[in-house]
């Protein structure tokens, strides 16, 4: 989670060997193949955030493919859903954000204002919903209209989320330098109201669900610590502590059934959900800050953010399945979300 009030300072650097880096270019003319949509949320500077494309066949990078203009402040959502791009901005401080409908080409075809600082969004039951930070609460929109239909009230500062099986998922954190939330929202998407609330720790920032419907959920904020919920009945069922921690991102590949997540140490790690046993791939190629995270399960590519010290232009490495780095692109600033394009 990256608010809006906080200045970042002091970020761990990691070493990086062996890149190459891509010269990226910028086009209105755009047409997409298998690869991955990159969003970096960039600064207050006009034209830092970008909506980027990396075609994992060809490795040809476009930097920037949102048309027309430029995205504003602070975009951190990004989801396809119904054949469409939907990009979340969270705007000034305290106020109203925006949400894009795009063409898979980053051609905008509808936008609307909405919420309070919308953070992430995920969809289910044929609707949107956004988390609002600062409001407490997810806004459920309209996928043809982008009209929001209804907010309801989750814990404090609401981040992440993610849907299952017509249920959404809210990871609950806290206000800087104020009263911390460590719990987990559970919406019913038939009738949009909260129908659980899950006790975490600190910070709860990344999900996944496996293909046994146990949800697992990664705590950052509490040194790396990890709850394990079975979805049938949402008991607790395992709980553990990653003493190298992990950052915010969590990769489930239902093909192999395995979990991919970096560790704040750089470490590319490779968990089994059934034994809950971790391997070390490799160290992740990142100089600065990893602030994202993906794996692509049918090219076997991982795909990590560096925001390096959220001022200068961002990184993207691409490494092989075994995390060897096999190439580096160059965002916009703080390049935050990715999104396999399959």
């Amino acid at each position: 989670m990256r608010k809006l009030y906080i200045l970042i300072f002091a970020l761990p650097f990691l070493i990086f060997y062996g890149c190459n880096t891509d010269n990226s270019v910028t086009s209105p003319e755009f047409s997409v193949s298998k690869g991955a949509y990159i969003l970096s949320e960039g600064t207050t500077a006009p034209g830092t955030s970008k909506l980027s494309y990396y075609n994992s066949f060809s490795g040809s990078f476009t930097q920037n493919i949102f048309n027309p203009g430029t995205l504003g402040l602070f975009p951190d959502g990004l989801i396809k859903y119904g054949g469409s791009l939907f990009v979340t901005e969270q705007g000034n401080y305290n106020s109203a954000g925006k949400i894009y409908k795009l063409d898979t080409n980053g051609k905008v075809i509808q936008q609307m204002s909405v919420g309070k600082n919308p953070y992430s969004l995920c969809a289910a039951n044929n609707k949107i919903y956004i988390t609002n930070g600062p409001a407490g609460n997810v806004s459920v929109v309209d996928v043809n209209t982008l009209g929001t239909l209804k907010e309801i009230t989750v814990g404090v500062y609401p981040q992440e989320l993610i849907s299952h099986n017509n249920f959404v998922y809210v990871c609950n954190t806290g206000i800087f330098g104020g009263y911390q939330d460590s719990t987990v929202s559970v919406i019913d998407a038939n009738s949009d109201a909260v129908i659980k609330t899950l006790i975490v720790s600190k910070d709860p920032s990344s999900f996944i669900v496996t293909n046994d419907n146990r949800l697992f959920v990664g705590c950052p904020g509490a040194n790396g610590k990890l709850f394990v919920f079975d979805l049938a009945n949402y008991n607790l069922l395992y709980s553990k502590i990653f003493f190298n921690g992990f950052s915010k991102d969590m990769v489930f590949d239902s093909k192999s059934n395995v979990i991919y997540f970096v560790a704040i140490n750089g470490d590319i790690i490779k968990l089994n959900p059934t034994t809950y046993n971790e391997e070390k791939l490799v160290s992740a190629p990142s100089s600065g800050y990893v602030y994202g995270y993906a794996f692509d399960s049918g090219n076997s590519l991982h795909y990590i953010a560096d925001a390096r010290n959220f001022i200068v232009t961002g990184l993207v490495y691409v490494c092989n399945g075994q995390g060897v780095p096999i190439d580096t692109l160059s965002t916009g600033i703080a390049p935050r979300r990715i999104l396999i394009n399959k």
